[in-house]
């Protein structure tokens, strides 16, 4: 028996969700899935006495995440399959955004990524997928974002402390100040790579700090020339794997770890050295670096992006 949302604000807040997915043209599938799976949601935090969306952190979220490992299916025996679990996940990435849009929170708060009990929590795009995900980019700020966790194999801590003074496009390089374990990297950037952080730079971003008439160091900024934050910049992600408007994609949970994770596979399929690939993610340990070769060992080499 479905249950309907009592609360006036929680069904506003649905209803701009369906326009948003609808102008945005995600794929539906039957029905409509995505407000489908944010109803749930909202019923949830009124069956839990929360009455406001600014109440919600992400320690609602985490209990959100185990109440739906937990329960049963509407239909049948058994509780939710793995797939079902992420798109509801999936569909509050959406959900969180379009809010942070509408100014409805002011920060993205903490969602769970399902990784089931295959104990995989990190899941790579094929080249395929990584030009769809390109192909699909509106802006030159969400190419850069592309640009930065796959073509550099940033880490999104490194994403988010990004200085504009680390963009050293004269010598196509990219330097992380301060990567995990405090230790400095220089990393490559392909013509295609400083091609996009370039514009972004010359364009979106400048016309952001100009409207602002503020200064500010950092690389990634939102409208109001303030440094993003890592959770929205995850966000933003989840915004492009959903222009996309594929299922197979959407299904795989994309995190933008797992664009690091896909460069570094596809650096491994096309027999970069070891000791290359170790110096370009940052690993302290090149044993870290072997992971990535034992998983391609036996996989044919392919084209690389």
């Amino acid at each position: 028996m479905k249950t309907a949302i009592k609360n006036t604000a929680f069904q506003n807040l649905l209803r701009d969700f369906d326009s948003y997915v609808k102008v945005k043209n995600y794929k539906q599938g039957k029905g409509s899935m995505y407000q489908t799976a944010v109803s749930e949601f909202l019923i949830w935090l009124e069956k839990s006495g929360i009455n406001s969306i600014r109440k919600v952190t992400g320690r609602e979220s985490v209990s959100y995440y185990e109440h739906l490992i937990s329960r049963p299916k509407h239909r049948g025996n058994g509780t939710l399959a793995e797939k079902t679990i992420k798109f509801h996940l999936f569909a509050l990435g959406l959900f969180v955004l379009n809010l942070l849009e509408n100014n409805q929170i002011e920060k993205a708060y903490y969602i769970p990524s399902y990784s089931g009990e295959s104990g995989n929590s990190r899941n790579a795009l094929s080249v395929e997928e990584i030009r769809m995900l390109y192909q699909h980019c509106e802006n030159d700020l969400q190419r850069a974002l592309i640009s930065t966790a796959y073509g550099c194999g940033l880490r999104r801590s490194e994403i988010e402390a990004l200085n504009t003074r680390d963009i050293q496009l004269s010598r196509g390089m990219v330097i992380v100040r301060d990567g995990k374990g405090s230790k400095r990297r220089e990393v490559p950037m392909s013509d295609m790579v400083a091609g996009h952080i370039k514009k972004y730079i010359a364009e979106e971003r400048y016309e952001k700090l100009k409207a602002t008439n503020r200064t500010e160091d950092a690389f990634f900024i939102y409208d109001s020339g303030k440094r993003m934050n890592g959770e929205y910049l995850n966000s933003m992600l989840k915004k492009i794997v959903g222009q996309t408007s594929s299922y197979e994609l959407i299904q795989k949970d994309i995190t933008l770890h797992c664009l690091r994770h896909s460069i570094a596979s596809h650096l491994m399929e096309k027999n970069a050295g070891i000791d290359f690939i170790r110096g370009f993610l940052g690993h302290s340990q090149i044993n870290t670096t072997y992971i990535y070769a034992v998983k391609n060992k036996r996989k044919k080499p392919v084209t690389t992006f």
